[in-house]
């Protein structure tokens, strides 16, 4: 109860991202965070652990995307699980890692719309592989809409309790979150 608790206040204090691109002189010093620096290292923390949790999965299920991940310019993992029925769209948060910054995690929210009928009320995990260094500093910047069928730079895996597949969300918007970060 008291990590779903949790989990609501990081949604809600990270929905209110800015509608353009990070700067540094947007940067939210953690003394105006509505979180406590507790509450942020425990969601930090908590980020992470799913982060170990899908990744690991992950390898289970396709043994190959390790090697990706290790050769690439740098990856996301988010955890989809709320839907807004009455907005029509669901929440999620993760954490990105970029190679070219020694691995320094940046936390983001992930807001779809247009959501489809199958598994949609389910929770899924959503990995991003990044094959461009560039791509990627542009969605930690500014986030993005992620079609592997438009850009061949990055593959997205969704494991569900189906299992895995390599399936992008459509209608998919990915920002940087000021409260975790």
């Amino acid at each position: 109860m008291a990590s779903g608790l949790a989990m609501i206040l990081t949604l809600a204090g990270c929905a209110g991202s800015p509608p353009s691109p990070i700067s540094p002189a947007m940067l939210v010093e953690p003394s105006s965070s509505p979180l406590s620096e507790k509450a942020r290292m425990e969601q930090r923390q908590a980020v992470l652990e799913v982060r170990n949790d899908t990744l690991s999965q992950l390898f289970k299920l396709r043994p190959a995307a390790r090697a990706e991940i290790a050769q690439a310019a740098g990856y996301g993992v988010f955890e989809i699980n709320r839907l807004n029925v009455i907005l029509v769209d669901a929440h999620g948060r993760g954490v990105v890692f970029d190679r070219a910054s020694g691995g320094k995690p940046t936390y983001m929210q992930m807001t779809r719309t247009s959501i489809d009928a199958d598994g949609t009320l389910s929770p899924y995990w959503q990995i991003l592989v990044f094959g461009d260094p560039q791509r990627l500093a542009e969605f930690i910047a500014a986030g993005a809409s992620v079609e592997p069928a438009s850009d061949s730079s990055i593959k997205v895996y969704r494991l569900s309790s189906r299992g895995v597949s390599v399936q992008a969300d459509e209608d998919a918007r990915y920002t940087w979150c000021p409260y975790l970060n």
